[in-house]
C-alpha cells in the first residue's frame, strides 16, 4: 500500500480507517516480523453432515491477539442433494465466500489507502467440480473445483486496470490460484 498518496487525502476513505490502515502497513515495513500472522480454526463434527468451526485467537504483531472474548462460530452442512440437511453453506461454498470476501476486502482497503472512492462492489463467483473426485469414482479428475470464475462489477471513477491490480492483492486470491501447501496430520483419539 501506498502511504504517500493515503496521507493527502481524509482518514475515513469507503468506510476504511486509513490512518490505522497506514499505521499497521508502516510497522510492518519497519519490522518483517511484525507482519506475520498465523490465524488458526478448529472444526467438530456435530451429527451426519453438520459440523462447527470456531474461530478466536490469531497471532499477529509479533503477539497473540485475543481481542475476540468469545470464539466466532461458523457451521457446515450438505445440501438435501448431498444427503444433507441444508442448514449452511458447505466447505466449497465457503471457499466461494473466503475468495469474493477477501476480494472485496482487499479492493476497499487497498482503494480507500491511495484515496480512491468506491461507490459499489458486488462480486459473484462459480465453481464448477465434478463429484467423481470426491466419491472416489474417478482417479482421473479433481477432488475439488476444477476451475473458478470471479465476475467483479465496481463504480468507481477508477478505471478497471487500477481497480484490477488493487484487487489482486487478495490473499484468499493468491492461496486458491496458486495452491498454498497443506501438512496433514491425522492422529486416532
Amino acid at each position: 500500500m501506498s502511504t504517500a498518496t493515503a496521507e493527502k487525502t481524509s482518514p475515513l476513505i469507503n468506510g476504511i480507517d486509513t490512518e490505522a490502515v497506514i499505521n499497521v502497513a508502516t510497522q510492518i515495513s519497519e519490522d518483517e516480523n511484525f507482519g506475520k500472522f498465523t490465524f488458526r480454526a478448529s472444526n467438530q463434527w456435530l451429527n451426519g453432515s453438520r459440523s462447527r468451526t470456531s474461530i478466536q485467537d490469531f497471532y499477529a504483531g509479533g503477539r497473540e491477539n485475543t481481542d475476540r472474548k468469545q470464539p466466532l462460530t461458523v457451521d457446515a452442512d450438505q445440501p438435501v442433494f448431498l444427503a444433507g440437511h441444508n442448514t449452511a453453506p458447505n466447505a466449497v461454498e465457503y471457499l466461494l465466500h473466503s475468495l469474493t470476501s477477501c476480494l472485496n476486502t482487499t479492493l476497499v482497503y487497498h482503494a480507500s489507502v491511495q484515496g480512491i472512492q468506491l461507490d459499489e462492489v458486488i462480486i459473484k463467483a462459480e465453481g464448477d467440480m465434478n463429484a467423481r473426485g470426491f466419491f472416489g469414482i474417478s482417479s482421473d479428475v479433481n477432488k475439488g473445483y476444477e476451475g473458478i470464475r470471479v465476475d467483479m462489477q465496481v463504480r468507481s471513477d477508477a478505471d478497471v486496470k487500477t481497480l484490477t491490480g488493487l484487487a489482486m492483492h487478495s490473499p484468499v486470491y493468491e492461496v486458491i490460484s496458486r495452491s498454498v501447501p497443506v501438512d496433514l496430520n491425522l492422529i486416532k483419539i
